[in-house]
């Protein structure tokens, strides 16, 4: 993984999309696009140049990372979409052959409704007896494949990963058109029935900064979650770095009203005035199956950990980036004071003096991969030595009736 964040981009969202795409990807080449690049169209038509000349040369990888990035600011109705999806798996298929992946679908019923399709899961399986489950999932974008090469060496370290796609996700959308519903304690269910794991570590991404709180919220079978980054109020990220104040509070106050006709107009001219906007709306409309913007921003208020902070007991891991684009700082401390039945809180935030001071810590993923390690290696014995030292007073708890009794 590169170390650094580049100015590759004079956008906030686009720079952060190059500088995600680099360890797979060439940085030359991308810093090249970023010159070159104005709009979202810009963006599409030279990502396919880089794809179809990277797997022209015969670079697998490469060039199923950049059908990936052309794909990803398609929005859902571009006729190019399930192209380049295609083409984006099968180089990844081709490119990581040789690496110990196994894919896998879990059945998975969407509320009352009968089976719509299933949850893919890339399995990284643990050299031995695995000591833990490190359970994965991404959040509003994001696809298994791109998280991969982050675990690749937990395995090593005795720690079986099942990266899984949800409802809202990858193909568990693109394929089985499952849409997210708040309630991520059922998909995670399902992949711990699947596999018949009585205790995992919960690990979630991005806007899996609500999902994975949420699972352990409501699922005992979680017995540490890692949130990274924390993401404890989405309007709230969609207020503070996207329609302003003033525009979010009148939002907030036509849905309470039911006045969605209004709310479809006020927001009308929001997606015709910047692109990304645009893309946000279509994109998130997509991901939750709403029919019409004003249902999508009905779904982004019901994203907020705060209904349910208070009945996580486990052990939970959060992190942050100081400067990150999406979530406003103060969520992270919100966060952090919400859990008050936590079994134990570690709440670290990242800055420029660490390289990962943005977005998941995108210039320093290594740094991540380690810390989220050890803590997992710390909980592990302070578990362990829990255990013990309950195994201990309830054996001389024992012998102290035994002798009584013999008195």
């Amino acid at each position: 993984f590169p170390r650094g964040y580049l100015q590759l981009h004079p956008h906030p969202a686009i720079n952060y999309q190059l500088n995600r795409l680099r360890p797979a990807a060439s940085t030359e080449e991308l810093a090249a696009a970023g010159e070159r690049v104005t709009n979202l169209r810009e963006w599409k038509s030279s990502m396919l140049e880089l794809a179809t000349e990277a797997e022209r040369q015969g670079r697998l990888l490469h060039a199923s990372t950049y059908y990936r990035a052309a794909e990803f600011y398609m929005l859902p109705d571009d006729p190019d979409k399930a192209d380049a999806n295609r083409r984006f798996l099968a180089l990844f298929d081709a490119a990581t052959r040789e690496l110990p992946l196994e894919r896998l679908e879990v059945p998975f019923q969407q509320g009352s409704l009968p089976m719509q399709g299933s949850l893919p899961v890339i399995r990284l399986r643990a050299s031995g007896t695995p000591r833990d489950v490190l359970v994965v999932h991404g959040g509003f974008d994001s696809y298994i494949e791109e998280l991969v090469f982050s675990f690749l060496d937990f395995p090593q370290n005795g720690i079986e990963v099942l990266l899984f796609e949800g409802p809202g996700q990858g193909q568990a959308l693109r394929r089985h058109g499952l849409t997210m519903d708040p309630a991520w304690e059922r998909p995670v269910a399902a992949i711990l029935d699947h596999f018949a794991i009585g205790a995992c570590t919960l690990m979630g991404l991005s806007l899996g900064g609500y999902l994975a709180p949420r699972a352990a919220a409501y699922e005992p079978r979680v017995k540490r979650v890692i949130v990274n980054d924390v993401l404890a109020d989405f309007f709230d990220c969609f207020a503070s770095k996207g329609t302003g104040a003033e525009a979010a509070a009148l939002i907030a106050d036509l849905l309470r009203q039911g006045r969605l006709d209004e709310l479809d107009a006020l927001i009308e001219p929001l997606v015709a005035a910047d692109e990304t906007t645009a893309w946000v709306v279509r994109h998130g409309m997509a991901v939750c199956g709403a029919e019409r913007p004003a249902g999508f921003f009905d779904w982004l208020t019901r994203i907020r950990t705060a209904p349910f902070s208070e009945r996580i007991t486990q052990d939970v891991l959060l992190l942050a980036a100081a400067e990150d684009h999406i979530v406003p700082l103060h969520q992270f401390f919100d966060q952090a004071r919400a859990l008050t039945n936590a079994a134990s809180l570690t709440a670290q935030l990242f800055t420029a003096a660490d390289c990962a001071e943005h977005h998941c810590h995108v210039g320093n993923m290594t740094l991540i991969q380690r810390y989220v390690r050890r803590w997992i290696d710390f909980q592990l014995e302070a578990e362990l030595e829990r255990s013990r030292r309950a195994s201990a007073s309830s054996t001389s708890s024992t012998a102290s009736a035994r002798a009584s009794g013999a008195r």
